[in-house]
């Protein structure tokens, strides 16, 4: 029985956009950065601090994004509200999850990627930093996880502890193709036998 993994969370800093535009004319009031990972929720950075006469918007500001294990990308999206309130997308970057996840948890991954728009054309372009979140709660499953599971059975509310096949498999060179071997707890009830 597998346990319940959890996702994965980055510390994505958003630090800055370059020559943000729509129909090419510069996006420069109201613009922030969305963040999502292929699930419900999604990130927001505050409205970006810009200098007057400057075509870069300024965010710095970090999110603590979780990313599901199915996700296979991330994506960027840069918005702004017009005048009338409404919320435009300047563009967007849809990135390989694997192409921003630094290969060494604790380092620090800079990274520049071009937007687009829903047209496909060039809107500017977003810098980010990307480092794996130091989760103490991962830290200590790592620690505790050896060759134990714990299982619950159900309806009884007890508590079995079992060795998982893997390493079993691992100790003992014993090819099983992944099935878990052993004996039902109720076995009698099973196969009929009266004890």
């Amino acid at each position: 029985m597998d346990a319940i993994k959890k996702p994965r969370t980055l510390e994505v800093t958003v630090i800055s956009g370059e020559s943000l535009c729509v129909d090419q004319t510069p996006v420069t009031e109201d613009v922030y950065v969305v963040v999502r990972t292929e699930s419900l929720k999604c990130w927001s950075t505050k409205p970006a601090k810009q200098e007057a006469g400057s075509l870069s918007s300024l965010w710095n500001e970090k999110l603590m994004v979780e990313v599901p294990l199915h996700a296979q990308s991330i994506t960027f999206e840069v918005q702004y509200k017009t005048p009338s309130g409404m919320v435009q997308s300047v563009g967007l970057a849809r990135i390989g999850i694997w192409d921003v996840i630094p290969k060494e948890d604790k380092c620090l991954e800079m990274l520049s990627y071009r937007l687009r728009n829903w047209e496909g054309r060039r809107s500017g372009i977003i810098n980010f930093s990307v480092k794996v979140a130091n989760n103490k709660e991962q830290d200590t499953e790592k620690e505790l996880k050896d060759s134990k599971m714990m299982v619950n059975s159900g309806d009884l509310k007890a508590e079995i502890i079992g060795v998982d096949h893997q390493d079993m498999n691992a100790n003992t060179h014993n090819d099983n193709n992944g099935c878990v071997m052993g004996i039902p707890v109720n076995w009698w009830n099973y196969v009929g036998i009266r004890v």
